[in-house]
Protein backbone atom coordinates (compact mmCIF):
# COMPACT_ATOMS: atom_id res chain seq x y z
CA UNK A 1 0.00 0.00 0.00
CA UNK A 2 3.14 2.25 0.59
CA UNK A 3 5.76 1.06 -1.33
CA UNK A 4 4.02 0.06 -4.03
CA UNK A 5 2.85 3.09 -5.36
CA UNK A 6 6.07 4.89 -4.61
CA UNK A 7 7.76 2.65 -6.60
CA UNK A 8 5.58 2.81 -9.58
CA UNK A 9 6.18 6.66 -9.25
CA UNK A 10 9.68 5.98 -9.26
CA UNK A 11 9.26 3.69 -12.55
CA UNK A 12 7.26 6.41 -13.94
CA UNK A 13 10.21 8.48 -13.76
CA UNK A 14 12.37 6.25 -15.42
CA UNK A 15 10.26 5.77 -18.63
CA UNK A 16 9.81 9.77 -18.93
CA UNK A 17 13.22 10.52 -17.97
CA UNK A 18 15.65 7.52 -18.74
CA UNK A 19 17.48 7.64 -15.42
CA UNK A 20 17.44 5.82 -12.33
CA UNK A 21 19.44 6.97 -8.80
CA UNK A 22 19.68 4.01 -6.40
CA UNK A 23 20.14 6.60 -3.85
CA UNK A 24 16.79 7.95 -4.13
CA UNK A 25 15.04 4.50 -4.35
CA UNK A 26 16.56 4.01 -0.64
CA UNK A 27 15.25 7.40 0.25
CA UNK A 28 11.93 6.81 -1.37
CA UNK A 29 11.99 3.22 0.70
CA UNK A 30 13.23 4.67 3.69
CA UNK A 31 10.14 7.09 3.69
CA UNK A 32 7.90 4.50 2.75
CA UNK A 33 8.87 2.37 5.49
CA UNK A 34 8.41 4.97 8.28
CA UNK A 35 5.08 6.57 6.48
CA UNK A 36 4.25 2.94 7.06
CA UNK A 37 4.88 2.70 10.24
CA UNK A 38 3.13 5.87 11.64
CA UNK A 39 0.02 5.23 9.56
CA UNK A 40 -0.18 1.60 11.23
CA UNK A 41 -0.02 3.24 15.12
CA UNK A 42 -2.22 6.48 14.19
CA UNK A 43 -4.56 3.82 12.57
CA UNK A 44 -4.25 1.21 15.68
CA UNK A 45 -5.00 4.23 17.66
CA UNK A 46 -7.81 5.92 16.02
CA UNK A 47 -9.92 2.23 15.13
CA UNK A 48 -9.11 0.59 18.71
CA UNK A 49 -13.09 0.25 19.75
CA UNK A 50 -13.69 -1.25 16.18
CA UNK A 51 -10.40 -3.91 15.97
CA UNK A 52 -11.98 -5.06 19.44
CA UNK A 53 -15.12 -6.58 17.86
CA UNK A 54 -13.77 -7.35 15.10
CA UNK A 55 -13.37 -11.31 14.23
CA UNK A 56 -12.35 -11.84 11.00
CA UNK A 57 -8.76 -10.01 10.93
CA UNK A 58 -6.95 -12.44 8.50
CA UNK A 59 -6.61 -9.00 6.30
CA UNK A 60 -7.00 -6.02 8.16
CA UNK A 61 -7.99 -4.91 11.67
CA UNK A 62 -4.56 -3.83 12.37
CA UNK A 63 -1.87 -5.12 13.99
CA UNK A 64 -3.93 -6.28 17.13
CA UNK A 65 -1.81 -5.06 19.65
CA UNK A 66 -4.55 -3.31 21.50
CA UNK A 67 -7.14 -6.25 21.55
CA UNK A 68 -4.88 -8.27 22.46
CA UNK A 69 -3.28 -6.33 25.28
CA UNK A 70 0.33 -6.28 24.24
CA UNK A 71 0.52 -2.20 24.05
CA UNK A 72 -1.75 0.35 25.36
CA UNK A 73 -2.90 3.41 23.58
CA UNK A 74 -1.17 6.02 24.67
CA UNK A 75 1.95 4.24 23.84
CA UNK A 76 0.89 3.75 20.07
CA UNK A 77 0.41 7.61 20.11
CA UNK A 78 3.84 8.16 21.46
CA UNK A 79 5.33 6.14 19.02
CA UNK A 80 3.49 7.69 15.99
CA UNK A 81 4.85 11.16 17.55
CA UNK A 82 8.24 9.68 17.49
CA UNK A 83 8.07 8.50 13.82
CA UNK A 84 6.71 11.83 12.73
CA UNK A 85 9.75 13.44 14.55
CA UNK A 86 11.81 10.91 12.76
CA UNK A 87 9.84 11.45 9.21
CA UNK A 88 9.71 15.41 9.56
CA UNK A 89 14.00 15.25 10.18
CA UNK A 90 14.42 13.05 7.18
CA UNK A 91 12.49 15.40 4.92
CA UNK A 92 14.29 18.21 6.29
CA UNK A 93 17.69 16.11 5.06
CA UNK A 94 15.96 15.38 1.56
CA UNK A 95 15.36 18.78 1.60
CA UNK A 96 18.76 20.41 2.30
CA UNK A 97 21.33 17.89 0.97
CA UNK A 98 19.39 16.22 -2.16
CA UNK A 99 17.63 19.32 -3.21
CA UNK A 100 14.11 17.84 -2.91
CA UNK A 101 12.40 21.01 -0.54
CA UNK A 102 9.15 19.94 -2.08
CA UNK A 103 9.20 16.85 -0.05
CA UNK A 104 8.46 18.96 2.84
CA UNK A 105 4.71 19.65 0.61
CA UNK A 106 4.53 15.97 0.18
CA UNK A 107 4.95 15.07 4.00
CA UNK A 108 2.29 17.49 4.86
CA UNK A 109 0.12 16.31 2.68
CA UNK A 110 0.33 12.62 3.34
CA UNK A 111 0.03 13.15 7.18
CA UNK A 112 -3.05 15.68 6.48
CA UNK A 113 -4.35 12.71 4.56
CA UNK A 114 -3.97 9.96 7.14
CA UNK A 115 -5.57 12.15 9.61
CA UNK A 116 -7.95 13.18 8.16
CA UNK A 117 -9.08 9.41 7.59
CA UNK A 118 -9.79 8.26 11.04
CA UNK A 119 -8.83 11.01 13.43
CA UNK A 120 -11.05 13.97 14.54
CA UNK A 121 -12.42 16.60 13.75
CA UNK A 122 -12.95 15.03 10.04
CA UNK A 123 -12.94 11.16 10.44
CA UNK A 124 -13.73 10.71 7.23
CA UNK A 125 -13.36 6.69 6.53
CA UNK A 126 -16.56 6.63 9.56
CA UNK A 127 -18.44 9.04 7.23
CA UNK A 128 -17.77 7.17 3.86
CA UNK A 129 -15.08 8.97 2.05
CA UNK A 130 -12.36 6.61 3.29
CA UNK A 131 -12.03 4.75 0.12
CA UNK A 132 -11.53 8.13 -1.79
CA UNK A 133 -8.58 9.32 0.34
CA UNK A 134 -7.04 6.13 0.05
CA UNK A 135 -7.24 6.86 -3.88
CA UNK A 136 -5.39 9.89 -3.57
CA UNK A 137 -3.11 9.05 -1.06
CA UNK A 138 -2.08 5.82 -2.55
CA UNK A 139 -2.38 6.56 -6.43
CA UNK A 140 -2.18 10.26 -6.49
CA UNK A 141 0.11 11.43 -3.50
CA UNK A 142 2.88 8.47 -3.31
CA UNK A 143 3.25 8.03 -7.03
CA UNK A 144 4.00 11.76 -7.34
CA UNK A 145 6.61 11.99 -4.22
CA UNK A 146 8.34 8.48 -6.23
CA UNK A 147 8.40 10.33 -9.40
CA UNK A 148 10.18 13.59 -7.41
CA UNK A 149 12.11 12.14 -5.78
CA UNK A 150 13.53 10.37 -8.89
CA UNK A 151 13.18 13.44 -11.35
CA UNK A 152 13.83 16.40 -8.58
CA UNK A 153 10.54 17.67 -10.22
CA UNK A 154 7.38 16.95 -11.18
CA UNK A 155 7.54 17.86 -14.97
CA UNK A 156 6.43 15.41 -17.54
CA UNK A 157 4.70 13.29 -14.56
CA UNK A 158 1.88 11.01 -16.42
CA UNK A 159 -1.43 12.06 -14.59
CA UNK A 160 -3.24 9.54 -16.68
CA UNK A 161 -1.56 6.67 -15.01
CA UNK A 162 -2.41 8.92 -11.53
CA UNK A 163 -5.87 8.73 -12.18
CA UNK A 164 -5.93 4.96 -13.40
CA UNK A 165 -3.95 4.37 -9.61
CA UNK A 166 -6.77 6.57 -8.27
CA UNK A 167 -9.12 3.83 -9.05
CA UNK A 168 -6.97 0.91 -8.60
CA UNK A 169 -6.53 2.13 -4.66
CA UNK A 170 -10.25 3.45 -4.48
CA UNK A 171 -11.46 -0.24 -5.15
CA UNK A 172 -8.82 -1.95 -2.99
CA UNK A 173 -9.95 0.07 0.22
CA UNK A 174 -13.67 -1.34 -0.63
CA UNK A 175 -12.23 -4.93 -1.14
CA UNK A 176 -9.98 -4.79 2.43
CA UNK A 177 -13.37 -3.43 4.21
CA UNK A 178 -15.58 -6.46 2.92
CA UNK A 179 -14.49 -8.72 5.65
CA UNK A 180 -14.80 -6.42 8.23
CA UNK A 181 -18.34 -5.54 7.44
CA UNK A 182 -19.79 -6.51 10.87
CA UNK A 183 -17.62 -4.92 12.96
CA UNK A 184 -17.58 -1.56 10.85
CA UNK A 185 -21.15 -1.94 10.73
CA UNK A 186 -21.79 -2.46 14.85
CA UNK A 187 -18.78 0.78 15.31
CA UNK A 188 -21.07 2.87 12.71
CA UNK A 189 -17.95 3.13 10.31
CA UNK A 190 -20.01 4.05 7.17
CA UNK A 191 -17.52 1.95 4.62
CA UNK A 192 -18.54 1.14 1.20
CA UNK A 193 -20.31 -2.17 1.90
CA UNK A 194 -21.93 -0.85 5.14
CA UNK A 195 -23.57 2.28 3.61
CA UNK A 196 -24.90 -0.06 0.46
CA UNK A 197 -24.40 -3.50 1.29
CA UNK A 198 -21.55 -6.32 0.73
CA UNK A 199 -23.17 -7.49 -3.05
CA UNK A 200 -23.35 -3.99 -4.55
CA UNK A 201 -19.66 -3.26 -3.12
CA UNK A 202 -18.02 -6.56 -4.98
CA UNK A 203 -20.38 -5.26 -7.84
CA UNK A 204 -17.95 -1.79 -7.59
CA UNK A 205 -14.76 -3.60 -7.09
CA UNK A 206 -15.14 -5.70 -10.22
CA UNK A 207 -16.49 -2.90 -12.38
CA UNK A 208 -13.85 -0.02 -11.41
CA UNK A 209 -11.49 -2.50 -11.47
CA UNK A 210 -12.06 -3.66 -14.67
CA UNK A 211 -12.11 -0.26 -16.08
CA UNK A 212 -8.91 0.53 -14.99
CA UNK A 213 -7.34 -2.73 -16.72
CA UNK A 214 -9.44 -2.20 -19.98
CA UNK A 215 -8.14 1.89 -19.39
CA UNK A 216 -4.58 1.08 -19.43
CA UNK A 217 -4.85 -1.33 -22.62
CA UNK A 218 -6.70 1.15 -24.42
CA UNK A 219 -5.86 4.59 -23.18
CA UNK A 220 -2.13 4.35 -22.96
CA UNK A 221 -0.09 4.47 -26.14
CA UNK A 222 3.30 2.92 -24.29
CA UNK A 223 4.60 0.47 -24.06
CA UNK A 224 3.37 -1.55 -27.28
CA UNK A 225 0.00 -3.13 -27.15
CA UNK A 226 1.36 -6.50 -26.52
CA UNK A 227 2.91 -5.56 -23.47
CA UNK A 228 -0.32 -3.65 -22.37
CA UNK A 229 -1.92 -7.03 -22.81
CA UNK A 230 0.32 -8.83 -20.97
CA UNK A 231 -0.30 -6.59 -18.06
CA UNK A 232 -3.77 -6.31 -17.98
CA UNK A 233 -5.58 -8.85 -19.74
CA UNK A 234 -4.64 -11.43 -16.92
CA UNK A 235 -5.95 -9.50 -14.11
CA UNK A 236 -9.10 -8.99 -16.71
CA UNK A 237 -9.29 -12.70 -17.28
CA UNK A 238 -9.55 -12.89 -12.93
CA UNK A 239 -12.24 -10.57 -12.73
CA UNK A 240 -14.40 -12.45 -15.31
CA UNK A 241 -14.31 -15.31 -13.18
CA UNK A 242 -14.99 -13.50 -10.14
CA UNK A 243 -17.87 -12.40 -11.95
CA UNK A 244 -19.01 -15.62 -13.81
CA UNK A 245 -18.74 -17.98 -10.97
CA UNK A 246 -21.18 -16.55 -8.87
CA UNK A 247 -18.99 -14.98 -6.28
CA UNK A 248 -20.50 -11.90 -6.30
CA UNK A 249 -23.83 -12.73 -5.73
CA UNK A 250 -22.94 -15.23 -2.33
CA UNK A 251 -19.65 -13.92 -0.88
CA UNK A 252 -20.78 -11.93 2.07
CA UNK A 253 -19.15 -12.13 5.11
CA UNK A 254 -21.61 -14.64 6.92
CA UNK A 255 -20.53 -17.40 4.47
CA UNK A 256 -16.76 -16.23 4.91
CA UNK A 257 -15.07 -19.23 2.76
CA UNK A 258 -16.48 -17.53 -0.37
CA UNK A 259 -15.93 -13.58 0.98
CA UNK A 260 -12.22 -14.55 1.49
CA UNK A 261 -12.08 -16.64 -1.90
CA UNK A 262 -13.58 -12.86 -3.39
CA UNK A 263 -11.36 -10.82 -1.39
CA UNK A 264 -8.17 -13.11 -2.48
CA UNK A 265 -9.56 -13.10 -6.32
CA UNK A 266 -9.89 -9.38 -6.63
CA UNK A 267 -6.60 -8.33 -4.83
CA UNK A 268 -4.44 -11.19 -6.76
CA UNK A 269 -5.87 -9.07 -10.17
CA UNK A 270 -5.41 -5.63 -8.67
CA UNK A 271 -1.25 -7.29 -7.51
CA UNK A 272 -0.51 -8.42 -10.73
CA UNK A 273 -1.84 -5.58 -12.52
CA UNK A 274 0.35 -3.36 -10.32
CA UNK A 275 3.39 -5.73 -10.18
CA UNK A 276 3.48 -6.22 -14.15
CA UNK A 277 2.79 -2.25 -14.68
CA UNK A 278 5.63 -1.60 -12.21
CA UNK A 279 8.37 -4.15 -14.01
CA UNK A 280 7.08 -3.11 -17.60
CA UNK A 281 7.93 0.55 -15.99
CA UNK A 282 11.77 -0.63 -14.02
CA UNK A 283 13.01 -2.74 -17.21
CA UNK A 284 12.03 -0.21 -20.17
CA UNK A 285 10.05 -2.80 -21.40
CA UNK A 286 8.65 -1.84 -25.42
Amino acid sequence: MILMPLSLGQGLSYAENGQFAWTAFVHAAVFGVLFQIYLLYTNDHADAAIDKTSTQYWLSSGSRVLPEGRLRRHQLLVGARLVLLLLIGFVVYLGVSQERPLMAVGLVAAVVLSWAYDRDPLHLSYRGRGEILQGLGCGVLLPLIGYYLQAGSLAGFYWLAAILLFFVFFASNIVTALPDYESDKKGNKRTLPVRYGQRFARWVVVVTSGFVFLGYLFLLDSPSFSVRCAVSLPAIVVLMFVAFSGLIGNADVSNFARCKAFVNLASASQVWFLGTWLTVLATGTE
